[in-house]
């Protein structure tokens, strides 16, 4: 099935993506704001997190046996329903609901997303469409953010929280009737196997783990970055935000190219690459002396991460059967999203009991080993858009 210029799944993923930015910097603040103590705002992440370890995989299996469209298409009615609790939220059990709700829909969109991709894209040309999706999905968090952040400097939080997630609701409703009318099925009929298993091979075991890895080493220091640079520089998080904004712009641009790249090259060469890049970078950080210096070296970071990211997804999709994509694609998701869940976890412990710097050092050397065993598994005799 030949892809399209303009694919009308992407389109649906901008509009559903609005609310990416605004909510991970503006969720901390808002409940701190309604009088929800750190444990129950950490809880607000562990219900986002748990139901997409719990629903990607089932998305997946669903996905080889009823088709793509209706799985995607739905992704943006939870989406909407969330968006519309989030806005109204006043305590806590909203808040989850919310992000219950929020998990739902990201499972559905990105794991039926991912494996369109995969149906629509032959392996020479996965990276460049993963990488697309990517970056389309930034650029509508981004604009998003910008609306957000223009009504925070107008009103006071609760109004601005009130008026932005009615924005992003009513955004992730025009991507639900624009899915409805425009996203075709993608799945093709298999003449064999009915039912067919999934065979985990030595391959299949070691991708995932790499996965695994990426993901946990990627996200140790993430609950902890923020506050080390606020409390080092003292600085408004508003101001972060804007200092982080270059980092967004990178992430905005550089997947759709470098996901090319991993298809001219491989995907093993740009994964080693990106995450060893990131790597370097990231045992760095602690050491620099201000935050224009700091701002500059999450851009390299930025900058390595947006290269192996794409090179990444389209791995996976390579080595998966047409009768398996979705089972092997929400697996993958399921992999990424235990990895993302305990990362925080251990790197939050470093910073609080043993050392500041150490848990970006370890961050950074656990990327180096996923460089490693990324050239290690897959680099053997790499050739143009295959999975070495």
């Amino acid at each position: 099935m030949p892809a399209s210029p303009n694919p009308p799944y992407l389109f649906a993923v901008f509009l559903g993506s609005s609310a990416f930015v605004f909510l991970n910097f503006g969720l901390p603040v808002r409940a701190d704001d309604l009088g929800i103590d750190a444990v129950g705002i950490g809880g607000m992440y562990a219900v986002f997190t748990g139901t997409m370890l719990l629903v990607r995989p089932l998305v997946g299996y669903c996905l080889d046996r009823f088709g793509r469209r209706w799985f995607f298409t739905f992704a943006f009615v939870f989406y909407t329903a969330s968006m519309t609790v989030m806005a109204h939220s006043v305590d806590i059990y909203d808040f989850y609901l919310a992000r219950f709700l929020q998990g739902i829909g990201a499972s559905l969109m990105w794991v039926s997303a991912r494996t369109i991709i995969a149906d629509l894209h032959a392996d020479g040309g996965r990276g460049q469409a993963m990488g697309r999706l990517t970056t389309t999905s930034v650029r509508g968090s981004m604009l998003g953010a910008m609306f957000g952040f223009t009504l925070l400097g107008f009103m006071p939080m609760s109004k601005a929280w009130v008026w932005a997630f009615s924005g992003y609701a009513l955004l992730a409703l025009a991507g639900f009737i624009w899915s409805f009318y425009s996203v075709t099925e993608t799945r093709v009929p298999h003449t064999h196997a009915e039912h067919p298993k999934i065979e985990w091979t030595p391959q299949l075991r070691q991708v995932m783990f790499v996965v695994f890895l990426s993901a946990f080493a990627t996200t140790l220091i993430e609950p902890i970055y923020l506050l080390y640079l606020k409390n080092k520089f003292d600085l408004h998080v508003v101001t972060l935000a804007f200092a982080f904004l270059p980092a967004g712009l990178v992430y905005a641009i550089l997947p759709r190219y470098s996901g090319q790249w991993s298809d001219r090259w491989g995907r093993a060469p740009i994964i080693a690459i990106g995450v060893a890049f990131s790597g370097l970078v990231s045992m760095s950080l602690p050491f620099w002396p201000s935050i224009v210096l700091v701002a500059l070296a999450y851009i390299l970071f930025s900058v390595g991460w947006a290269m192996s990211s794409p090179a990444e997804d389209a791995l996976v999709a390579d080595m998966a059967p047409d009768a398996l994509r979705g089972t092997i694609i929400g697996a993958k998701e399921a992999f990424a999203g235990i990895g993302a869940a305990s990362g925080p976890l251990v790197g939050g412990f470093i910073y609080e009991h043993w050392s500041q710097t150490m848990a970006f050092v370890l961050n950074g050397m656990l990327l180096l080993v996923v460089s490693g065993l990324a050239l290690l598994w897959f680099g053997r005799g790499a050739s143009q858009g295959k999975t070495v």
